[in-house]
């Protein structure tokens, strides 16, 4: 480890790349685990549409699961938004 250290000391060009392919290679690595959450979300919110839907449809009644889900994801939206002052 002090030898590679070392090296890099005396190659300050060489350790300047390396950085920012590092750097690169995490901003990829970000995006893509980013990209597939994105599309994870999109399918979840997707599912919930088409199971409203049908609710609505065939007027059967909201799952006490959904009522306490809405209740959380209203007091989420409360949390956020008093954190950005309105």
């Amino acid at each position: 480890m002090e030898q590679i250290v070392a090296y890099f000391g005396m190659h300050p060009v060489l350790f300047a790349v390396s950085v920012a392919l590092a750097l690169v290679v995490a901003v990829f690595v970000l995006f893509f685990v980013l990209k597939k959450v994105v599309q994870v979300a999109l399918v979840a919110a997707a599912i919930v549409v088409l199971y409203a839907a049908y609710l609505y449809f065939t007027g059967a009644g909201v799952s006490p699961l959904f009522a306490q889900l809405q209740e959380w994801l209203a007091a989420l939206l409360q949390l956020f938004s008093s954190f950005r002052g309105q």
